[in-house]
């Protein structure tokens, strides 16, 4: 038998703006609107004062926010460095930080191309990793190559679409987010290769695993999957917090988005 209260938490409850869901900046600048109204309110009837601070926090826990449209609010008002605190900027440093560059360098995955003035694919690599890609592509057993991938037991996975777009789910938590099926197979391709070539791969942590693999993604010409022409452009992102520049690399044939890396 469904408790009725039960049924009406459900209904006024947010997931898409609670629980892991819950957006850090947002949640302060509706705590600190409560705070101020409650304040006001208590300085005349403090009954009132307590009883609407109670209310309020009750709705900010269950929906996530207070004011209507405080993502727009806090993108507009809430300055960057504070924004940084609390992790919400495109541009923080990794955890375990990483001179992608360099260690593509110094393992012979890149090499500097004195006519373009740029880092380039070392051509064996770049012949290997189109190779293993069209391999990978076919396999459609993304579960095991997600298993190879991040060193666990398929069973323990879950891949939950979104779209286009996919997240790995390990008891509950997420543990990596792919833009397509097609910049998953670019990196399970690449990271096969490194596995082979590399002896220090197997040192790298998977955050660190994760950064080289992203940045790989930014030499792609061709699409993993289709062989479409890969295109990239400059493009504005919306979180729920601000808009950011990115540069965006996305198949012309397939429409598969390869990769968004903030400017």
């Amino acid at each position: 038998m469904t408790r009725p209260w039960a049924t009406l938490l459900e209904r006024v409850t947010r997931p898409e703006y609670t629980g892991k869901n819950r957006c850090l900046p947002c949640t302060v600048l509706n705590v600190a609107v409560a705070t101020v109204a409650a304040v006001a309110v208590g300085a005349a009837v403090p009954v009132a004062g307590i009883v609407l601070f109670v209310v309020a926090i009750g709705a900010i826990w269950l929906r996530g926010y207070l004011v209507p449209g405080t993502p727009s609010l806090t993108k507009r008002y809430f300055p960057a460095r504070v924004l940084d605190w609390f992790g919400k900027s495109p541009d923080a440093t990794p955890i375990d930080e990483l001179r992608v560059d360099r260690y593509l360098k110094q393992t012979g995955v890149v090499m500097e191309d004195p006519v373009a003035d740029d880092l380039v694919l070392e051509p064996t690599f770049e012949r290997a990793w189109r190779r293993e890609c069209a391999a990978v592509g076919v396999e459609h057993a993304d579960r095991d190559a997600l298993a190879e991938l991040v060193g666990l037991s398929p069973s323990d996975l879950e891949i939950r679409w979104h779209g286009t777009a996919f997240v790995a789910v390990v008891e509950g938590e997420r543990i990596g987010q792919w833009e397509s099926r097609s910049a998953f197979v670019a990196d399970v391709a690449s990271a096969r290769l490194l596995e082979e070539r590399v002896e220090s791969w197997d040192q790298l942590s998977l955050a660190q695993r994760s950064e080289v693999l992203g940045a790989l993604r930014l030499f792609l010409e061709r699409c993993p999957t289709c062989d479409g022409t890969v295109n990239f452009e400059q493009a504005v992102v919306e979180s729920c917090c601000r808009q950011y520049d990115v540069v965006a690399a996305t198949c012309e044939e397939c429409n598969d988005r390869l990769l968004e890396a903030g400017v």
